[in-house]
């Protein structure tokens, strides 16, 4: 009744790329409107945020909501924001979306803003060639 299949389909490599693999096992938290957290987040994953965040926020990848607000520290290789955030971003790639209203130093390699972001504050540019050591560390 349970016999073992002789399907070997399962034991072939998989067809997806290494970063398409990586993709579907990284970690991805999603928290959206009616959250609110106070303190510090660490992730090494993909963090979807709407709700309402005062700390420092530490993650691989930043997704703001629109209706998501932060205010604190937030330290990320990428960052994308559409809604609100008051503080400093630390970040290798930063995008502010159209409904984006940030009040914030920004530290970052890339930063795209796209017409109708809003933002007040101080921006640098660093290369990954900074001094000879790596993005992460120069960020």
């Amino acid at each position: 009744m349970f016999a073992k299949s002789q399907d070997n389909s399962q034991n072939s490599p998989s067809p997806l790329s290494g970063a398409e693999a990586a993709a579907i096992n990284t970690r991805r938290s999603v928290l959206h409107e009616g959250i609110t957290i106070k303190g510090e987040w660490t992730s090494d994953g993909i963090v979807d945020f709407g709700g309402t965040f005062e700390g420092d926020l530490t993650v691989d990848t930043l997704v703001l909501a629109r209706n998501g607000k932060i205010k604190g520290n937030v330290r990320a290789r990428n960052v994308t924001i559409e809604g609100h955030l008051e503080g400093t971003i630390s970040a290798i790639s930063v995008t502010l979306k159209t409904s984006a209203q940030v009040t914030a130093d920004i530290v970052t390699q890339k930063l795209v803003i796209e017409a109708g972001a809003m933002i007040e504050g101080n921006v640098a540019s660093r290369s990954a060639q900074t001094h000879g050591v790596s993005a992460a560390a120069a960020l």
